[in-house]
């Protein structure tokens, strides 16, 4: 599916269409699907249905519109992606300090589902009674990635940290790449539908509210200016509003060292800088890592920002956002903000801002033909990297180190972002800042 680049999803009454936007690059694709066979276009639609259940596993997608510019290229009829059939069931015998929420979590359910296969009408249960329960058939495992959390992958599975912990007895959130989890898969909505308000009960802390209903803490706090974790029975809680919470956050993960890694590799191979990695594990210049040792991996969560429009970007903060979106050795599209042109790039290197490459010779014709040559003018652009489009400036002058060398550029060039710095001084080019700005709609041309 690498002609999904860009896209949009759209919802009504609970359902969403899903809009897929193609650039110039696939007019041959949308010319090829329009004459297609019926088995071809059969393909595609599977391959269309298996990206929306692999990225959007929770929502209800019925339609999805493939657009090359304002033209409609095709309207693709989807199944229901969430699996509604009604799962096996077993039966259970509550014992002491179970409750519904504890159970929905279990057995990778919701507590509506269990009330409902066991005609409750009310939360309350007592030790002994027997409960209809889903059958576990729906156990699966998943082994551990670059990148992976238990936050990343309880949402993939549509299930909650606390379930993963419980059922692989796991006493912290640290997980380390190659490692095999046991994990259930929720075969209905794991989160219940989430009220304006809620009342506290005795025993609910935010953790349990947050998991609960699929918000998480810092966003419940906002919403009801709360300084700390600690609520009370009977108080009210807001779940539902209006938040401008846009605060990176960051977990961690493991990952055990391997024959002929180095914290530079490692580094790179998670998209962090050199220096981060070596403060969080108390590294220096010195440090030796030995095959099978340990290290703590930082793993940066960056919440997409709204965008003044849809030809701005997000204005992300190059030290805190955009160098954990834009990490060395990610491929990107860039499109100068007054042309409407683009061309493929490469970062490559660089702390202070992005040092990019152009990724082929016709990309570095395509950006020669923008700035007029090779030139120092720095120009507002727009970085798309996976899926996300990033506000930023750009000059195109080859310079120092280069990686890519079929690319006929003798060098690299620069791509600053929010308050990013040059290498030469460690101070803020304000030239790129002001059109860093312009690129975000954050000033007016």
């Amino acid at each position: 599916m690498d002609f999904i680049n860009n896209y949009k999803l759209i919802e009504k009454d609970g359902e969403y269409t899903l809009i897929i936007y193609l650039d110039k690059m696939h007019e041959e694709f949308a010319d090829e699907f329009g004459n297609a066979d019926e088995k071809k276009k059969t393909q595609l639609i599977d391959s269309i249905q298996d990206y929306i259940n692999k990225n959007f596993p929770k929502l209800k997608i019925n339609l999805c519109k493939i657009m090359l510019g304002t033209m409609l290229v095709a309207t693709v009829p989807l199944v229901n992606n969430i699996n509604v059939k009604a799962a096996d069931t077993s039966t259970y015998k509550v014992v002491s300090g179970d409750t519904l929420w504890k159970l929905s979590q279990r057995f990778g359910t919701s507590i509506n589902s269990i009330k409902s296969l066991n005609n409750l009408t009310s939360d309350t249960i007592y030790v002994n009674q027997d409960l209809l329960v889903p059958s576990t058939n729906n156990a699966t495992t998943h082994k551990v990635v670059s990148g992976d959390t238990l936050y990343k992958i309880a949402k993939t599975y549509g299930t909650s940290i606390d379930n993963l912990k419980n059922i692989n007895n796991l006493s912290s959130d640290m997980i380390y790449v190659g490692q095999t989890l046991k994990v259930q898969k929720s075969t209905k909505e794991s989160v219940e539908e989430v009220p304006t308000k809620y009342k506290v009960s005795i025993g609910d802390t935010l953790w349990g509210i947050s998991n609960r209903y699929n918000i998480s803490v810092s966003t419940i706090k906002e919403l009801n200016n709360l300084n700390s974790d600690l609520i009370y029975p009977g108080q009210i809680l807001l779940l539902k509003g209006t938040t401008t919470s846009t605060k990176p956050s960051v977990s961690y993960v493991s990952h055990k060292v391997e024959s002929g890694e180095n914290i530079w590799t490692i580094s790179i191979k998670y998209g962090i800088p050199q220096s981060e990695l070596m403060e969080v594990n108390g590294f220096n210049e010195n440090t030796q890592l030995s095959i099978g040792q340990y290290i703590k991996i930082p793993v940066h969560n960056i919440p997409i920002k709204e965008t003044v429009s849809a030809k701005n970007g997000e204005y992300l903060d190059w030290w805190s956002e955009a160098q954990y979106v834009f990490p060395i050795n990610k491929v990107a599209k860039v499109t100068d903000y007054h042309t409407g042109k683009s061309f493929n790039i490469k970062r490559t290197i660089g702390a202070n801002h992005a040092d990019c490459e152009p990724l082929t010779a016709t990309d570095t014709a395509i950006a020669k033909s923008i700035w007029g040559g090779y030139s120092w003018k720095v120009r507002p652009i727009i970085v798309e990297v996976d899926g996300r489009k990033l506000a930023a400036s750009m000059s195109f002058m080859p310079h120092s180190i280069q990686n890519i060398t079929n690319n006929n550029f003798d060098g690299h060039f620069d791509i600053h972002f929010a308050n990013s710095t040059r290498h030469k001084d460690g101070l803020v080019d304000m030239d790129h800042q002001r059109e860093i700005k312009i690129s975000a709609g954050i000033t007016k041309i």
